[in-house]
């Protein structure tokens, strides 16, 4: 664009230069020719009367903006031998003259050129103070979004397990209480059914129902409860047309040092169930529930929590 703008304006710059020559060449062409005599008779012969009458009034003269005959007559004379700028000049002429011809492009060129400026101008490229193309606002670049900081969770690690007391080993694994309906009757299904759950029982894992520390339902599992009849399971929708003759209570050793607080509420939670449901309490002999069997399991499990201190 700016190389096409250069050769326009170049290419004007001789057509102009071109002009102007021609113009000076034919004027001095002209001043070469002789002037015509002007006619001077009637200039000559026209008498002045300046004279006055007797009262010392001179003749009535007519002020107008006719010119004298003899004056036009040299306007004509002068009009005549003042050379023009015609078609019929350069044909007379023996030197080949320089015509306008090749200025026309150059003048279409022109306008053609002011056109596209002044269409530049109304959509904003051309800057109007200096004339020149308006540079283009480059655009600050644009940050890089840095990526939002997630609040990262610390990283819990595992707790170390407690250094334990070597202490001989008196306790057992698991510890089951069982309860049984009287002879001769067995625990209706709607009623257990009502029974666990005011007891804070949840049906859960391995289709058996689980007591946690929570009677929501939460927290970890502190002892559960199966059917003493195999498989052992449960099903929650089939309740009231079922019945077992017992189910049986049972932990699993927790850390040390929570063994016989976790024994101490499966008794207490027992106890509630039996009364409930009009049951009996048996060990995991199936011996009648003794405190002189509570005592002896309470105490194994003293000793197992005793590793923890």
């Amino acid at each position: 664009m700016q190389d096409l703008r250069i050769i326009l304006i170049i290419i004007g710059a001789v057509a102009i230069a071109a002009l102007l020559i021609h113009g000076l060449w034919t004027s001095q062409k002209g001043r070469q020719k002789p002037l015509r005599e002007k006619p001077m008779g009637r200039m000559a012969s026209e008498p002045a009367d300046d004279s006055f009458d007797n009262d010392g009034i001179g003749k009535v003269r007519v002020v107008g903006s006719h010119k004298p005959a003899a004056r036009a007559r040299d306007e004509e004379d002068d009009w005549q031998a003042t050379p023009h700028f015609s078609a019929s000049d350069d044909e007379d002429d023996d030197e080949p003259a320089l015509g306008p011809a090749p200025a026309v492009p150059a003048q279409a060129a022109t306008v053609s050129d002011a056109r596209q400026r002044e269409q530049q101008y109304r959509q904003g490229e051309i800057d109007p103070l200096f004339d020149e193309p308006a540079a283009p606002v480059a655009s600050a670049p644009a940050e890089p979004e840095m990526p939002e900081e997630t609040a990262v969770e610390p990283v819990r690690e595992p707790e170390p397990a407690p250094v334990l007391r070597q202490v001989p080993k008196t306790w057992q694994d698991v510890y089951v209480i069982n309860l049984m309906a009287r002879p001769n009757q067995k625990l209706e299904g709607s009623s257990l059914m009502r029974a666990l759950t005011g007891t804070g029982f949840r049906f859960g894992d391995m289709d058996i129902f689980h007591r946690h520390q929570t009677p929501a339902g939460q927290g970890e599992i502190l002892f559960s409860l199966i059917n003493m009849v195999k498989p052992g399971t449960f099903d929650p929708d089939a309740m009231v047309g079922f019945s077992t003759p017992g189910v049986s209570i049972f932990m699993q050793l927790p850390k040390p040092g929570m063994a016989k607080n976790h024994f101490n509420l499966m008794v207490q939670t027992a106890e509630n169930l039996a009364e409930d449901l009009d049951a009996l309490l048996f060990d995991d002999e199936r011996s009648p529930l003794s405190p002189d069997y509570l005592a002896h399991c309470r105490e194994q499990l003293r000793d197992y929590d005793s590793q923890a201190r």
